[in-house]
């Protein structure tokens, strides 16, 4: 290895975020395996369930993910009966709700997302916590 790239992997931002990323998704995934749920499922079904008539860009923008990624999501939470697609204003468009089989998951998975919320906060500390919230907010402007 060259000293520019033990310093990139020393240094960089997105390595290190990207593997605190993994570390924490496996803390909230293996605490929803029970439930036979996804981290990246059960964010979409909750971001879904805290609002009305959202269309997959919308939730694509919410969730900063790529088209492709929510499409597959969706499509395959539709199938698992989780979400519903229903005919947007247009015969083009449709928008993505949560079934009530999907609101019962997610009622289902508070207690072990709970678990793991304070599992992660307690290894990182409120204040980082609260860091990684801040820093959301500051990258979004």
């Amino acid at each position: 290895m060259t000293d520019e790239t033990k310093r990139v992997e020393r240094e960089c931002v997105a390595f290190r975020i990207r593997k605190l990323n993994r570390m924490v998704t496996g803390i909230y995934d293996d605490a929803l395996a029970e439930a036979g749920l996804k981290t990246s499922q059960f964010t979409v079904l909750v971001a879904l369930a805290n609002r009305e008539k959202v269309t997959p860009s919308e939730l694509t923008r919410l969730l900063e993910m790529d088209e492709s990624t929510v499409s597959r999501n969706v499509e395959r939470m539709c199938a698992k009966g989780w979400l519903r697609l229903n005919p947007g204003e247009d015969r083009r468009s449709h928008t993505i709700e949560v079934t009530q089989n999907g609101k019962a998951l997610i009622c289902k998975c508070l207690p072990a997302w709970q678990r793991a919320q304070e599992e992660v906060t307690g290894r990182l500390g409120t204040e980082n916590v609260a860091a990684v919230r801040s820093s959301l907010r500051k990258l979004r402007n």
